[in-house]
């Protein structure tokens, strides 16, 4: 698997966590191009309010921490936050413009700044064209690595994408604890470039739900070195193709590793009467803890679909039609035909187990 053109990646333990990889970092040889799709979630990370300011510029970097959600831990947390990626632009040469960051990990606690700085010369000496280091240095709760690789050749060009995510917990749109980072070497002019991203990440990531709960830290980084340019509408048709099924890979990964998760779960909507419409029935039933013990228990309890469907403001027909493959299988696909229109949605989620309980009763 090798990464595209033009980008180096490393991970190392700085001290936030006492096992395991803690801080990771993607490089850009020269300056890249960066979308991002960011929480909605009112009270944002330090992280987040501060690569929002920046995700418009040319990007050299994308430091990355896990351990700790680096939000609401103290008056000075923004200030801190500032202060280690300027660091890092001077170590790299460039302005803290050029600098994004990502935080996972425990509200509250404060991020330990000078650890971080300190390992900052370590994390650039051991940039190199793998990507383990960088995949293990994101993760809290996951069980496992979240990786998709796609690539294509088409008229005498070569082009790739890789992308990494983590999530397990406190996971529910728009995005949740999730963090993603996407890395290509094409280039498509930026406003095409954003409805790509846009699309595929609604498609993906804002299409799963484990728990119901929206993080403060959820975000989603695309970014190209601009390597390789498509200038024709099948090139670009093929390569929009790929960015959604890697986004769509790395969603359903996240949802396979839902915290005490014992099945997957794909809730088609059909007859809606509106896009939005589609999805807020699909969040519904994926949100519901009784329809999603339901779905623990192997109990067709169909009630509970007419209940959340309703308590989200969707009148149905006594005549709705509700077809589902065996409950008691691990993966599970449960078809919901509103009739009210012609609009569909997947929405992907879990049931709801003991196991997440105590995941959640402990985790501190």
């Amino acid at each position: 698997m090798k990464l595209p053109e033009g980008f180096l990646l490393s991970g190392i333990n700085c001290g936030i966590k006492k096992n395991g990889y803690d801080l990771g970092l993607i490089y850009a040889k020269d300056l890249g191009t960066a979308l991002g799709v960011f929480t909605i979630n009112a009270n944002p990370a330090y992280s987040v309010t501060l690569s929002k300011k920046n995700i418009n510029n040319p990007i050299k970097a994308v430091l990355v921490n896990s351990g700790n959600a680096n939000c609401y831990s103290h008056e000075s947390g923004l200030k801190d936050t500032e202060d280690i990626i300027t660091k890092l632009a001077e170590e790299l040469g460039v302005n803290q413009k050029n600098i994004l960051i990502s935080s996972t990990g425990i509200i509250g606690k404060v991020l330990p700044k000078e650890k971080i700085i300190k390992s900052l010369p370590e994390l650039i000496k051991n940039l190199n064209k793998k990507y383990k280091n960088f995949s293990k240095s994101i993760l809290t709760t996951d069980t496992f690595e979240k990786v998709s690789f796609k690539k294509a050749s088409l008229n005498q060009k070569s082009f790739s994408l890789i992308g990494f995510s983590k999530g397990a917990g406190m996971i529910c749109p728009n995005m949740a604890t999730l963090l993603g980072f996407i890395i290509t070497d094409v280039f498509i002019p930026k406003n095409e470039f954003k409805k790509m991203v846009t699309e595929a990440v609604e498609e993906s990531f804002n299409s799963i739900s484990i728990d119901g709960c929206m993080s403060t830290n959820d975000t989603v980084f695309v970014i190209s070195s601009n390597k390789v340019v498509l200038d024709n509408e099948n090139e670009k048709k093929i390569f929009f193709q790929k960015l959604k099924d890697i986004c769509l890979d790395l969603a359903k990964m996240i949802v396979k590793d839902g915290e005490g998760a014992t099945k997957f779960i794909e809730i088609q909507i059909n007859g809606a009467k509106t896009k939005q419409e589609a999805k807020a029935a699909g969040m519904a039933l994926a949100n519901s803890t009784l329809l999603k013990c339901a779905f623990y228990g192997a109990n067709s309890n169909w009630g509970r679909i007419i209940s959340a469907l309703g308590q989200a403001g969707i009148k149905v027909k006594e005549t709705i039609n509700i077809r589902s493959t065996n409950l008691e299988k691990k993966n599970i696909k449960m078809t919901v035909d509103l009739g009210r229109g012609e609009f569909c949605r997947k929405i992907f989620t879990t049931d709801l187990t003991p196991e997440y309980i105590d995941i959640n009763a402990e985790y501190s």
